[in-house]
């Protein structure tokens, strides 16, 4: 327990410089958990004409560290019906098994560059 000012300081300062090293190490694992997912996306997405796989992409979230892998939108609208299937079509669900199919590995990639990250920096500050 910090028994002093000084002490409490230093223990501020590291929880602070952990912070910001664990957020600047963590964005390129999720750019590159979002590439993946992307490039999963369209390799099960069903191809007519290649509108909706187009649309498949990464978009910034609210804030700094938010991705979001969108699609759909303009042409490829239907892409909700593709996924989810209508009363005229079948289901062709190409987004959620791509998420299921590479979750544990995103995830696993974003701990493992947050848990480097807090090491790295404790030691150091």
């Amino acid at each position: 327990m910090a028994r002093s000012s000084d002490q409490l300081a230093r223990l501020n300062a590291r929880f602070a410089a952990v912070s910001r090293a664990a957020r600047d190490a963590v964005k390129p694992s999720l750019d590159q958990g979002a590439d993946q997912l992307v490039a999963a996306a369209r390799h099960l997405v069903p191809t007519d004409d290649g509108t909706l796989k187009d649309s498949i992409r990464v978009e910034a979230g609210e804030h700094e560290l938010e991705l979001l892998v969108v699609a759909g939108g303009g042409p490829a609208f239907y892409a909700v019906h593709v996924e989810h299937g209508t009363t005229q079509a079948a289901a062709q669900p190409f987004f959620f098994p791509a998420w299921r199919l590479n979750k544990k590995q995103i995830q696993a990639r974003i701990k493992r560059a947050i848990g480097k990250a807090v090491r790295d920096t404790w030691g150091k500050a």
